[in-house]
């Protein structure tokens, strides 16, 4: 049992809020219901507008997937080179990123209408490395023989092998 000591000392009864989360962050803020062009399922205008631009959350969406919040805008992955920037609405970072994720779509769409799939990337096999292994690097294709992406990750793996006990035989 709570005891609410401002209406035990004035008379007034303090006021109860409903706090729900954001339907697109998962922010949570005092809902007012609907206030002009703010419908009340989201904490601002901005995450209204994420909402309505295609931003789709899960049902409990994972801490690590949530979009951070700036003060301009949200932290987002560029949908064309997948670096993380500030956006205040473009899905990608800049105008020559945008063009080209375009064409890559319309490549896409043409590939699929011709009925070719894209060939699958190769994974670096370096441990604990996510990167894929480039097709071109400096104006040359690279081997097929070629395992890791970088020669950093050529080392990596190196010093790994080295680390590694040899099996009792």
């Amino acid at each position: 049992m709570t005891i609410d000591v401002l209406s035990l000392t004035t008379g007034i009864d303090r006021p109860s809020y409903n706090i729900v989360p954001c339907f697109a962050c998962g922010a949570t803020y005092i809902y007012k219901g609907r206030r002009g062009d703010l419908n009340g399922r989201f904490c601002s205008m901005r995450c209204q507008g994420a909402f309505d631009a295609g931003f789709t959350p899960a049902a409990d969406p994972p801490a690590d997937t949530l979009m951070k919040r700036t003060p301009n805008g949200f932290k987002i992955a560029c949908a064309g080179c997948q670096k993380e920037f500030e956006s205040t609405g473009p899905r990608c970072c800049s105008d020559a990123c945008e063009r080209r994720y375009r064409e890559r779509q319309a490549n896409l769409a043409l590939m699929a209408e011709v009925g070719i799939e894209p060939t699958k990337k190769r994974p670096c096999a370096a441990p604990g490395c996510s990167s894929t292994i480039p097709k071109w690097r400096k104006g040359r294709q690279v081997s097929a023989a070629t395992r890791f992406c970088s020669p950093a990750c050529q080392k990596r793996a190196k010093r790994a092998m080295e680390q590694t006990p040899e099996p009792a035989q």
